[in-house]
């Protein structure tokens, strides 16, 4: 079981478990019978249902318009295969429906979420991890003539993702070249999680919070803050404890006074107060 050490937003070290290549694989495959399925839909629906001709300037004259029109729409309904992956990582929040299904997630190695420019830059850089195949079909016609060059891009194709492949087995973090790239790798989502670690408490009726400056973070670091403190207090990591709680005073804007641990509990409390009564 391999884990990746990523540095989150509050300057904590949290190990998280890298996905695989054959969970990879498996969402690229259900993605791929994704598309398929899409497209075999889509053509059903023009070219059997409407009637659409696959030759849009043959005559009659008749239907040429007609032909022309359900061509350029059928055209622009192929967009959302061609761009599958970058609409639905961006949608998503880092996941396609094949890594739904795999309970995996595209993230940036610095703690934050990936964003657009992230996702774009892994979906143009599909191209050469997945299709290099296809795309090399463009340089070889013009050396090899037409017949040659299918016959070479016919036994790229079988090498499908083998770029992807050789990146993700010898590169640190487990990255296609799409993500070394893009600053991105994909994790393995928990599926279960300890009540220990979840940022809700039992805060009594009488309960009195002392900082009022914990709105200053957000969920998400709330979870990170409770995460790190619940291992750090188990393993007695001090160091990791005064890490934090330095982070926490420094992104609070506060001087405490009160121990480390208890410091941070306290902070916990607070937030939890706080977002449990607005």
């Amino acid at each position: 079981m391999q884990f990746i050490k990523i540095k989150t937003p509050l300057n904590v070290n949290v190990d998280v478990q890298h996905a695989g290549v054959g969970l990879r694989l498996l969402a690229f495959v259900l993605d791929f019978i994704f598309i398929c399925v899409y497209i075999l839909i889509l053509s059903y629906t023009f070219f059997d249902l409407f009637g659409a001709d696959t030759s849009f300037y043959e005559d009659p004259d008749l239907n040429y318009d007609v032909n022309v029109f359900l061509g350029m729409v059928y055209t622009i309904f192929l967009f959302p295969a061609l761009l599958y992956s970058l609409w639905t990582e961006t949608l998503f929040k880092g996941q396609t429906f094949g890594k739904m299904i795999c309970r995996i997630r595209v993230v940036k190695l610095d703690g934050y979420k990936a964003a657009f420019p992230e996702y774009f830059t892994r979906w143009a850089f599909r191209f050469i991890d997945f299709w290099t195949g296809s795309f090399m079909l463009l340089f070889f016609i013009p050396v090899f003539g037409e017949e040659t060059a299918l016959i070479l891009a016919g036994l790229m194709m079988m090498m499908t993702g083998l770029v992807a492949f050789i990146f993700i087995l010898r590169t640190k973090n487990s990255q296609r070249l799409g993500d070394v790239v893009a600053g991105t790798t994909v994790l393995k989502l928990r599926e279960k999680h300890s009540i220990n670690i979840t940022i809700i408490e039992e805060i009594q009726e009488t309960y009195v919070p002392r900082y009022s400056q914990v709105m200053r973070l957000t969920d998400n670091d709330a979870r990170i803050i409770k995460d790190t403190f619940v291992i750090a207090k188990k393993n007695q990591d001090l160091v990791t404890m005064k890490r934090l709680r330095t982070k926490l005073e420094t992104v609070m804007d506060i001087q405490a006074d009160q121990p480390d641990a208890e410091f941070i509990d306290t902070v916990m409390k607070d937030f939890n107060y706080y977002t449990q009564k607005l």
